[in-house]
């Protein structure tokens, strides 16, 4: 695919950068789009870990608040998988590990990739990547965790599969990672 890029500057380089950029691409039939403005997000790739106890059939979800969501519905506090942002230089499983133990105080035992997507490619660029995980102890006590120097207060709860997706269907759970976890544990465990 041929991409020719006009012109691109940097709009705003903060929390979240912010390029725009007029551009031309290859249409199916091999000629050039006409001229087209876009805009690329970019605040960096993350990594979602769904912890699951296969012996008691349950997840681990967390329930913080997220500003984003408030503004827009008044409603803050989600429940949701572990996730964080990737850091420079570092590896996905990096990622998981340490935000697991930063969230929950467990420590993730292993992990296995179960996807990595795209979670607006409309105009942002980070990707998701997604684990599934087991804890070293599923029966170490959980609670409030989160690093308080971040303003994070998270507060962790097992939870059976088969209520977490009757959450899904309930819309109690709105958050994609999630979703598209959970989701795809219980078509794993169909297969069976």
């Amino acid at each position: 695919m041929k991409v020719d890029i006009k012109q691109s500057w940097l709009e705003h380089d903060g929390f979240v950068r912010i390029e725009k950029a007029r551009l031309q691409y290859e249409k199916f039939d091999g000629q050039m789009s006409s001229e087209i403005t876009r805009f690329h997000y970019h605040r960096g790739d993350a990594v979602a870990v769904l912890i699951y106890d296969e012996t008691s059939r349950r997840v681990l979800l967390i329930k913080q608040f997220r500003y984003a969501v408030y503004a827009k519905t008044g409603e803050g506090w989600l429940t949701e998988c572990i996730a964080g942002m990737m850091e420079e230089n570092e590896a996905p499983l990096e990622v998981a590990r340490r935000e697991v133990f930063e969230e929950t105080g467990l420590q993730l035992k292993s992990a296995e990739l179960l996807a990595h997507y795209f979670f607006s490619p409309g105009g942002c660029s980070d990707r998701v990547h997604l684990y599934l995980g087991k804890v070293e102890d599923p029966h170490q006590s959980v609670g409030i965790g989160g690093l308080q120097h971040e303003g994070e207060e998270i507060q962790s709860q097992w939870v059976p599969l088969e209520e977490a997706l009757q959450w899904v269907d309930e819309r109690k759970i709105v958050d994609a990672k999630t979703i598209v976890g959970l989701t795809l544990l219980e078509r794993r465990l169909r297969k069976q």
